[in-house]
């Protein structure tokens, strides 16, 4: 008899861990009792955390970002206390700067108007929520470019975009002089400077990979700036991502750790390095209307 329960039960197991493995979800559940937290291995997966390490929910929203921190505290404790069901989306922190999105739902069991225990979700959603930035590049960005009088302003815009709504928060915008022998760093994020210092100008005949897209056109990742053959510096910048924008210029984006981009990073930032050629073009067409 106990042989065949714990058949069942190791069956029962299997089975959630093939479903777990085939939906990408990871499961969850609280005792509200004892207090004791239950995460599935395919649970602690998506958060990067090893198989053996057991933790509360205050100590997994630690690896939230700062202001999630706080939200899935407050729906986690709600749950327990009103017995309402909670799905909330959290930015989870790794060792760079790039965000992993995520999607946690919560059902509470209720006895007699208490909380007796919980069950509940996670999944990645950073493709998902890849996919939301770029609708939102478009329709945002689109606006304020519409808007744009000058190259300069142009630059803030597409900055302000890729670190606000992309998350590349170590932004660079260099645009060609008018002689089109240099490329001038027009416009910077502030984390950027904090971790990169100032950022130079490049002559664009230099064997630097900003000069190098901007020759080619094709937008490239490298991951480790270390095998950059030239002498400047890219201070706690450890690799990056580089589009063009079109012939007028480069947009440029570093991370602290090495292999930090993939390509829909890349593809993101491109579509926001053709929407600024688009906008720096329209510009030079209506200032030599205007000329004529």
């Amino acid at each position: 008899m106990w042989l065949g329960a714990d058949a069942e039960y190791g069956d029962y197991r299997e089975m959630l861990s093939s479903i777990q493995r085939l939906t990408g979800v990871g499961v969850w559940y609280y005792e509200a009792g004892t207090g004791e937290m239950h995460w599935s291995r395919k649970a602690k997966e998506i958060h990067g955390l090893e198989p053996e390490r057991m933790l509360s929910f205050s100590e997994l929203a630690t690896h939230y970002t700062e202001s999630d921190r706080s939200r899935a505290m407050a729906a986690f404790e709600a749950a327990i206390k009103e017995c309402e069901q909670f799905t909330i989306d959290v930015g989870l922190v790794g060792e760079g700067t790039t965000e992993q999105s995520i999607r946690m739902r919560c059902d509470p069991r209720v006895k007699d108007g208490e909380t007796v225990s919980m069950y509940g979700t996670v999944r990645d959603i950073t493709d998902e929520k890849r996919r939301e930035q770029r609708i939102e590049v478009l329709r945002k960005t689109s606006q304020e470019l519409r808007k744009a009088s000058t190259r300069q302003e142009v630059a803030e815009i597409i900055a302000d975009a890729a670190k606000n709504i992309l998350r590349l928060v170590n932004t660079t915008v260099r645009l060609a002089d008018r002689n089109n022998s240099t490329l001038r760093t027009v416009e910077a994020t502030e984390e950027c400077l904090e971790r990169a210092g100032q950022r130079p100008n490049y002559d664009i005949n230099e064997e630097t990979p900003a000069a190098r897209i901007y020759r080619t056109g094709e937008p490239e990742i490298y991951s480790d700036h270390e095998m950059i053959e030239d002498d400047h510096s890219r201070g706690e910048l450890r690799s990056g991502l580089y589009v063009p924008i079109g012939n007028h210029g480069v947009l440029s984006a570093g991370d602290i750790v090495v292999d930090a981009f993939k390509e829909h990073d890349l593809e993101a930032a491109g579509l926001l390095g053709q929407l600024g050629a688009e906008a720096i073009t329209r510009i030079g067409w209506a200032k030599r209307s205007r000329a004529i």
